[in-house]
């Protein structure tokens, strides 16, 4: 070797080479490691996917004859359900009594819920709109409809006549109950929530409804829970969305930090950098 090949090994520009040769082989060794200790394998990083329930808060009051209240179950920005609440009465007969309905006439009120969308979905329980308790199953195993649905109704006769109410969420239901519902997402994929509304009977002629919250399941066609809000959980009590922490998805760097040579090539490659 003469004397001009020994000056180029010895070069500043051969030994930085030589030197960030060495940094790459350390790192890819730790993540390697890392990756190794965390059970996956290089070129398969993505977690797989998990099931999860996204629930929201609501305060939607829905007014008496004031027309169809529309709400987002998934927040896409395509509303999927709505609820109405309307009174009717029909006179026979002349006069009124101040404050009462119409002699001889027939009076009450309806609460309907409607599918926005013609692939959304309703459960019923016999004919009228299903009223669940928390910890129920929502599922393929329910019956479903696409129609305009009847939640509750009540019909009275003349002045001071009998009142009839019916309908799954009349009178005495569980506190709070849950609406089951099924609908399809902005790609295709069918998804099922609830809806937590409450309802109370306003005088003998109106029900009095609001929409407190609604929650789905991200996973294409997997069961819900009537009042879960996170993962399988059957708890009914509802979580504000807002003290929630962002999910962050896992990462290569983030398996690496459990290596326990890693902190130790980091600090090596710190005090060779300067």
């Amino acid at each position: 070797m003469d004397q001009r090949e020994s000056k180029q090994e010895n070069s500043p520009q051969m030994r930085e080479s030589t030197r960030l040769a060495a940094k790459l082989d350390r790192n890819l060794l730790a993540y390697a490691v890392a990756a190794s200790a965390a059970g996956v394998s290089l070129l398969a990083m993505s977690p797989p996917a998990e099931a999860e329930i996204i629930a929201t808060r609501a305060n939607i009051v829905v007014p008496i004859n004031g027309g169809l209240v529309q709400f987002d179950v998934n927040g896409d920005g395509v509303p999927d359900f709505g609820l109405s609440a309307n009174t009717f009465a029909t006179t026979f007969g002349s006069g009124r009594h101040p404050g009462h309905p119409p002699l001889g006439g027939v009076f009450g009120g309806h609460l309907r819920v409607v599918p926005a969308q013609t692939s959304n979905e309703v459960a019923l329980i016999g004919t009228t709109a299903a009223a669940l308790p928390p910890g129920i199953t929502i599922g393929a195993g329910r019956h479903f409809v696409e129609n305009t649905v009847l939640m509750a109704g009540i019909v009275a006769t003349g002045c001071g006549g009998s009142s009839d109410a019916y309908g799954n969420w009349k009178g005495s239901h569980p506190p709070h109950p849950y609406l089951p519902v099924k609908f399809t997402d902005t790609s295709g994929n069918v998804h099922f929530g609830w809806v937590r509304i409450a309802v109370t009977e306003s005088s003998v002629t109106r029900f009095s409804a609001t929409i407190e919250a609604y929650a789905y399941e991200t996973v294409p066609n997997k069961s819900i829970v009537s009042g879960a809000t996170t993962g399988p959980a059957s708890g009914a009590s509802l979580t504000d969305p807002s003290t929630i922490a962002p999910r962050v998805p896992a990462s290569l760097g983030m398996l690496a930090l459990g290596a326990p040579g890693l902190s130790i090539w980091r600090k090596q490659d710190e005090e060779q950098a300067v």
